[in-house]
């Protein structure tokens, strides 16, 4: 009997390792980000606090274009992670993607937080969450199929050990759209969803 949960849950727990040191770096780019977050000084935390400013109490419209890009923007980056994942060399570009957004995601987390305190944590739950929630997961999984296709890759290059080359690019390109369904629904969160939410708070503060 076909359960995708039972082959979703087999698929990781084989490829633990990997998702451990994804999550690692992930969590270490947080802790960086949060780090350079509280080395700021006080003239660079005040641009970034009227630039802040004038983007919450700017007028929010919706924007088609905006959506558009930010889409185009998250499907260019699956299929360039997937074809450099073919050629292996996307892998330490991949795990780079995975530290430079923890980094991203802890500088923000953290500087808002420290500037404007409990203000600070709900802005960044409703304005940078809800999106990340589906694009942080993608980009995860993006990561353990390129490197387990590089590992395939590899292991016919430079092993005499027999792979079945076909069933792995299969897998590696169903697991592909997964992710580019993911980043599409996350780009357009981001665009449509986050902005009003966090125009709807700004009046509040």
């Amino acid at each position: 009997m076909f359960r995708p949960q039972v082959m979703i849950r087999e698929y990781f727990q084989e490829r633990i390792f990997l998702l451990a040191l994804v999550l690692i770096l992930f969590i270490m780019g947080l802790i960086f980000g949060v780090l350079a977050a509280g080395v700021l000084e006080k003239n660079q935390k005040a641009d970034l606090m009227n630039y802040l400013n004038q983007g919450l109490h700017g007028q929010i419209t919706q924007n088609q274009t905006y959506t558009r890009q930010t889409v185009t923007a998250n499907t260019q980056l699956v299929f360039f992670l997937f074809f450099m994942g073919i050629s292996v060399i996307g892998v330490p570009l991949a795990l780079l993607l995975i530290f430079t957004r923890g980094f991203i995601l802890g500088f923000s987390s953290g500087f808002l937080f420290q500037t404007m305190g409990v203000k600070g944590f709900v802005l960044t739950m409703v304005g940078i969450v809800p999106h990340n929630l589906l694009f942080i997961p993608a980009l995860f999984l993006m990561a353990i199929v390129i490197m387990d296709c590089a590992a395939a890759l590899t292991k016919i290059r430079f092993t005499k050990k027999p792979v079945a080359l076909g069933p792995e690019l299969i897998k590696c390109s169903a697991l592909t759209m997964v992710v580019l369904v993911l980043m599409i629904l996350a780009g357009i969160i981001q665009s449509n969803v986050s902005p009003l939410i966090t125009a709807w708070f700004a009046r509040f503060i």
